[in-house]
């Protein structure tokens, strides 16, 4: 299977699936943000709020799962937005009779393996470098999120170079990856277990935090192994 990028607005992401089902996981990401979006018109206080929020049974069921996620773990809906878009277009894909699938939605993952695969960790230049995690679970949507305070353009009011959680709610462990991520604000063992401990509600599995060669872990996490990370396969856009 190939890699294929898919950009729609502010989503950039990397899809891995048979060929065949490429235009449908471009379709299937315009269709989560048309969800949203048309959501956010009327409800301007979803994109901005970095509290939790409540919607009505009403609202899209996209929108719903990303305020369960915030309600979860104390964050604003929009945190768990990049993991929801990615569990929406793996859900497709499967309806649609793909096998094996891999959306990478700016370091935001959902997957359902046929096979193992090993997802490299990339943590910036400071960061610890050469690890990932072996994934051997099949037949299930499995999500991998992660947060930076010295990565990328996603807001964070954390230190850490890398902040992961892993779950089967792909929603919950973006939003739980940004509530790590947010309370990490120093290099200090406590803080950083505290955090840990305190994302994992219900159905988080694990954590990890990197700060520098530092790397704290919780949880049932897949096995840690060597790596060789890409950053050409990071999904991102541009660099201005």
């Amino acid at each position: 299977m190939k890699r294929h990028s898919i950009q729609n607005d502010e989503t950039i992401a990397t899809v891995i699936v048979a060929d065949e089902f490429v235009p449908l996981a471009s379709q299937a990401v315009f269709e989560a943000r048309e969800q949203l979006i048309g959501y956010i018109i009327e409800n301007p206080e979803f994109e901005g709020s970095l509290n939790p929020l409540y919607v009505s049974k009403g609202a899209p069921p996209l929108v719903q799962k990303m305020a369960e996620a915030g309600q979860a773990v104390g964050v604003g809906p929009m945190a768990a937005v990049a993991g929801a878009i990615a569990e929406y277009v793996v859900a497709k894909l499967l309806a649609a009779g793909a096998q094996h699938v891999v959306f990478d939605n700016g370091g935001d993952v959902a997957m359902y393996l046929q096979a193992p695969i090993i997802a490299g960790i990339y943590a910036g230049p400071n960061g610890v470098d050469g690890i990932g995690l072996k994934i051997t679970r099949t037949n299930e949507i499995l999500g991998l999120c992660t947060s930076s305070g010295t990565v990328g353009h996603s807001l964070s009011f954390g230190c850490s170079d890398a902040a992961l959680t892993f779950s089967r709610n792909v929603a919950l462990a973006d939003a739980a990856a940004t509530a790590l991520g947010n309370s990490v604000t120093a290099r200090d063992s406590d803080l950083i277990a505290s955090a840990m401990r305190n994302v994992m509600v219900q159905d988080i599995e694990g954590a990890m935090v990197i700060i520098g060669d530092a790397i704290g872990t919780c949880g049932r996490l897949p096995d840690i192994v060597c790596a060789q990370v890409d950053y050409n396969l990071i999904s991102k856009g541009l660099e201005v």
